[in-house]
């Protein structure tokens, strides 16, 4: 156990990964790259380490989606108590590693621009959903619903809203779900952004 300790909290392990993320930050993904390596042979568990090892071998061939990867990581650190950080490092892994799914794992749920057929669904289209809850109260409308049909998309905005409206109304943390669930690219739409931002403004 004292090895093990000493290990994972190894003062070398720890100036590697600072001088990894400052040369991936100056876009020397090569060189952070092989901070990284030396980071993870000192410690494989390194949540830390393993963001930055990813995210450099990303850079490579998508640094636009590297480097938003990097800043929604730095903004969720920044915005969470400390003793959030493992939850938020995990959180960023999954959705690192779901970066290359060709899987559509929102199915329905977001349509390819306007191209859903609403009415060859079951289920109730968006705006009609959003007048209902205009007239009652958006929770127990919601939970009613959620169980017993589907909610149509015909576009991305609508999906947004509907984000941005569970956030409002304390489902934040299906808020957040439905995100780490979406296709890798949409994570670096700016309303997402805000949208993760007040998620994480909520669960303080």
């Amino acid at each position: 156990m004292e090895t093990s300790f000493q290990i994972n909290n190894d003062p070398k392990k720890r100036t590697l990964i600072k001088k990894g993320f400052k040369l991936f930050a100056n876009q020397d993904c090569k060189a952070a790259l092989r901070l990284f390596s030396d980071a993870l042979f000192l410690d494989k568990d390194d949540l830390s380490a393993k963001i930055g090892l990813l995210l450099s071998d990303m850079a490579m061939d998508f640094p636009k989606e590297a480097y938003g990867f990097y800043e929604l990581y730095e903004t969720m650190l920044a915005a969470q108590p400390r003793a959030a950080r493992t939850k938020i490092q995990r959180q960023i892994l999954e959705l690192i590693n779901s970066f290359d799914s060709n899987i559509d794992k929102m199915s329905t749920m977001v349509s390819n621009e306007d191209n859903i057929e609403a009415e060859n669904i079951d289920g109730i289209l968006y705006p009609d959903f959003k007048k209902i809850c205009q007239n009652d109260n958006f929770k127990e409308v919601f939970e009613n619903l959620i169980f017993s049909t589907k909610i149509i998309f015909t576009s991305k905005n609508d999906f947004y809203d509907f984000l941005d409206l569970l956030v409002e109304n304390d489902f934040y943390e299906m808020s957040l779900s439905y995100i780490e669930n979406m296709p890798s690219v949409a994570i670096y739409d700016e309303k997402i952004r805000q949208i993760l931002q007040k998620a994480v403004d909520k669960t303080k």
